[in-house]
């Protein structure tokens, strides 16, 4: 206790962390070939982290990935997030560790933010220890572990920081507070999920507003929150500014439709997860039968939290209705497709119509009912208890538990009526989750009563105890299950193609695939057309998705010489460049394409398109041949004896291109051509690209709506390009700006103290 004294947020820190621990501890040292469980964990994180920390390890960024979706800007991609400082002590651990304590790292710091901002807003600490206990460990949390969202969790735990910087900076009415407090901000943008920025911001505007409610100084209050939304900004400038430029060729640019924003909209059945979460399942013992998918829908924070709003209610403050406006507001986006109010934020507001899942709006209840709790406690802290409090809760809890029991008869009879003659397992787990729910109420309610009525400190102290354990038992049977190991192998299809396909430099084309599998090409050293990402190059997909027909000229331009499948192809070995079977096993069926052309080649014939859409008609017209001329958007820099024309260019045979050294982001290509050619690369066209010839650097050009090509000299030459985007050197000026911001506020502020 005089440790706690003396140092309060070492001791929170170290609790959280041993609590933290006991959560996680069997996935924190998981075996060779297994790691922290969960589809995009495997999928997505696992391969990303191996491809950064190799870079990183050899001395540099890994700012291009040749090996998926025809070329990557790998580092433009935010989740994989290399400038989030906390990630960086993990670039030293195996990975199958390192994503188990990124999440255990995370968990502390969810636990200590919803504290401090409990104590400092409401002013109690056992209020303070049973929000940041919820928070830390909700179902929602749970949740995104099985899943293995990694950055949604990395960036919604500064979602308590961010609050308790504004008020703090509020508080202490300088500019240097503020830009402190903005560093909350960058830390939740660096951490890399964008779709939850969207739902944290509207939190953090919606706490502006209260913020002004409640200060009589309000241009004080909009002051601050400016300087620190432009800190966090510059911050964070060494990953917005390449975001930035890749959201605008992405082909989330593009409008979605509302069926696409609104995929995995809460169902209003759904409510009762909020008192029982596995009634209608879960995916790891007893099955889930609901609609897809179980994390996106899972928003468990505990029963106190459910009897804190009524208690919130019976003696509200306005801190207590903006926690209980976050909850509705929540409740109401995250019906999505369900309701009304999603589809008005899509309408007036544009960065709702590049998110999906709006089940994810429930994050706002997901914080807000946590902080309402230790709201609640802090203000019935203050009553003078008697009859008139007991009464209440006798009532609150008494009426919660006929209504429970009432559910509980209800289903057994509602069953009973649709299968009289038979039982059934989901039956007796939904009666099992009345009577769970029935015992936590009764003991949430009566432990809150003692705690509420006792007036001998240490005495308090222990119904406090029997609420911590209440509250931990309650999350933790939920949520224990949910955390896992699982293999980290790539999926045997992979392993077997590369098996017949053997080394090549051609791409492989993955048909018929599932897209959680799409990586896998690259963890055994193939190239692939496609891959699995949260962003995509939106001229990329659009050309390579144009024909879906494995035998498209548009996967010759992108250089795809085999296609991969899980099942044998029907009507592909026949007709116009037919299919022909490499080989196959029991997992992968592998095919030569009927057409294969070179990564690197020259052309000497050009046709002018400037039109995206009709470009790429253009390429599948059958007259067109892409072995002889290329499609460009404008006149080449270069005469080529082809020229522009719709005749047969009259090629030499003479020209060639040979690829000398391939590395990510890096070509050596050496040109030997009678005449003046256009060398073709076929790999993604990006902004960042620069091309050397003979050393000296010259433009390039789109070619088929896709790729890259420049004009190369008649006679010997060395080609080099190089992935040198400016935009790193831009955000990086920026974020250098606000360090050296920070640093002297920091000066400023101890200074003054």
């Amino acid at each position: 206790m005089n440790f706690y004294r003396k140092r309060p947020f070492l001791s929170l820190t170290l609790i959280f962390t041993l609590l933290a621990v006991l959560f996680l501890h069997r996935v924190l040292f998981p075996a060779e070939g297994m790691a922290l469980a969960g589809l995009d964990a495997r999928s997505l994180f696992y391969p990303w982290w191996e491809f950064a920390r190799t870079a990183v390890r050899s001395g540099h960024l890994p700012l291009w990935d040749a090996n998926s979706f025809s070329g990557y800007p790998f580092l433009s991609n935010p989740q994989v997030a290399l400038f989030y400082p906390l990630n960086w002590p993990l670039l030293l651990l195996p990975v199958r560790f390192a994503l188990s304590w990124h999440v255990l790292i995370h968990l502390v710091v969810a636990g200590l933010g919803m504290f401090l901002l409990v104590q400092h807003l409401s002013g109690s600490r056992a209020g303070a220890w049973l929000a940041a206990l919820t928070f830390a460990f909700s179902g929602f949390i749970a949740a995104r572990i099985w899943a293995g969202h990694i950055g949604l969790l990395a960036t919604d735990v500064w979602l308590p920081w961010l609050l308790l910087g504004t008020a703090w900076s509020v508080q202490r009415r300088s500019v240097w507070s503020a830009i402190i407090a903005g560093v909350p901000l960058a830390l939740a943008i660096l951490a890399g999920h964008t779709t939850s920025l969207l739902y944290i911001g509207l939190i953090w505007g919606l706490f502006a507003i209260y913020q002004l409610w409640v200060n009589h100084n309000r241009w004080l209050v909009v002051r601050q929150m400016a300087i620190m939304t432009v800190l966090g900004l510059l911050l964070a400038g060494v990953q917005l500014v390449p975001l930035a430029e890749f959201s605008s060729v992405s082909s989330r640019a593009a409008e979605p439709t509302f069926e696409f924003a609104t995929a995995y909209s809460l169902p209003p059945s759904h409510i009762i997860t909020w008192l029982l979460p596995e009634f209608f399942g879960e995916p790891t013992r007893a099955g889930y039968w609901s609609v897809p998918a179980f994390d996106e829908l899972t928003y468990y924070v505990g029963l106190l939290p459910l009897l804190g709003v009524a208690i919130a209610l019976r003696k509200p403050s306005k801190l207590g209705w903006f926690y209980l406006a976050l909850v509705v507001l929540g409740f109401l986006l995250a019906l999505g497709s369900y309701g009304f109010l999603y589809g008005i934020f899509y309408d007036l507001l544009p960065p709702f119509r590049l998110a999906r899942a709006p089940g994810r709006a429930a994050f706002l209840l997901v914080f807000a009912l946590p902080a309402l709790l230790g709201e609640a406690v802090a203000r019935w802290e203050q009553v003078d208890w008697g009859e008139k409090q007991v009464g209440f809760m006798r009532w609150l809890v008494g009426g919660t538990a006929v209504a429970i029991l009432t559910s509980l008869a209800a289903t057994g009879a509602v069953f009973a009526a649709q299968h009289p003659t038979g039982t059934s397992g989901r039956l007796w787990h939904q009666l099992g989750g009345w009577g769970i729910a029935l015992i936590g109420v009764v003991a949430g309610g009566w432990l809150l009563g003692r705690f509420f009525a006792e007036r001998d400190a240490a005495k308090k102290k222990w119904w406090l105890g029997g609420l911590t354990l209440l509250l931990l038992a309650d999350l933790w049977i939920f949520g224990f299950k949910l955390v896992q190991v699982g293999g980290t192998a790539v999926d045997p299809l992979w392993t077997d193609a590369k098996q017949i396909i053997g080394e090549t430099e051609l791409r492989v084309l993955p048909w018929g695939i599932s897209i959680f599998e799409q990586n896998g090409a690259a963890q055994v050293g193939l190239d692939s057309v496609f891959g699995y990402n949260a962003l995509e190059v939106g001229a990329n997909i659009a050309f390579a998705s144009s024909v879906p027909d494995p035998r498209s000229t548009a996967y010759d331009i992108l250089g795809a010489g085999t296609v991969v499948s899980t099942a044998p192809l029907q009507g592909v070995e026949d007709g116009e460049r037919p299919l022909q079977l490499l080989g196959n096993t029991a997992r992968v069926w592998v095919y030569q394409r009927g057409r294969t052309l070179p990564l690197a080649r020259l052309v000497t014939q050009v046709e002018i398109i400037p039109d995206a859409a009709q470009a790429t008609a253009r390429v599948h017209q059958p007259d067109f041949d892409p072995v002889t001329t290329a499609i460009l958007e404008a006149e080449p820099d270069c005469v080529l004896p082809g020229g522009v024309s719709e005749g047969t260019p009259a090629l030499s045979g003479a020209e060639v291109a040979v690829i000398s050294e391939k590395a990510n982001g890096f070509w050596q290509i050496q040109t030997n051509s009678p005449t003046p050619a256009l060398l073709v690369l076929s790999e993604t066209a990006y902004p960042g690209w620069r091309v050397y010839v003979d050393g000296v650097e010259q433009e390039w050009q789109i070619a088929y709506t896709a790729v890259r090509a420049t004009c190369v000299p008649a006679g010997e030459h060395t080609i080099e390009w190089r992935y040198q985007p400016r935009s790193y050197m831009f955000g990086g000026l920026l974020s250098l700006l606000g360090l050296v911001l920070v640093g002297t506020a920091v000066f400023m502020g101890r200074r003054k103290s």
